[in-house]
């Protein structure tokens, strides 16, 4: 699970990079830091996730499914509130990039599988 994990991250941070890189180029300094800030909280529900399953799987009694279960509905619960206060909080120029680098930095997880 770490060996997924630190897969995952460094495929968030590198398409984050990517996105926010583009920004700061054809976009403006505000724009890109807010495509940094996009990436960087779909990867602290991705370490919500991992935290989450790791607390599950100390206790022997829980079912694999269920710790699975947990954890996915713990990173959901830090991505939708992490993606609501930056939605509220940046103006609409900004919050597009947000949106942007999020979605793509989320999209990581169905890469995970091909690499």
């Amino acid at each position: 699970m770490s060996r997924q994990l630190a897969r995952l991250l460094a495929l968030q941070a590198a398409s984050t990079t990517i996105i926010a890189g583009a920004v700061f180029v054809w976009g403006s300094y505000p724009v890109g830091i807010a495509a940094l800030l996009g990436g960087a909280s779909a990867g602290l529900a991705a370490l919500a996730y991992g935290a989450a399953y790791w607390l599950q799987g100390r206790g022997k009694t829980e079912s694999p499914l269920r710790s699975f279960l947990l954890a996915e509905m713990c990173r959901v619960v830090v991505a939708v509130i992490l993606l609501g206060i930056g939605m509220a909080t940046l103006p609409a120029e900004s919050a597009i990039a947000f949106l942007g680098a999020f979605v793509a930095a989320l999209m990581a997880y169905l890469l995970i599988f091909l690499f």
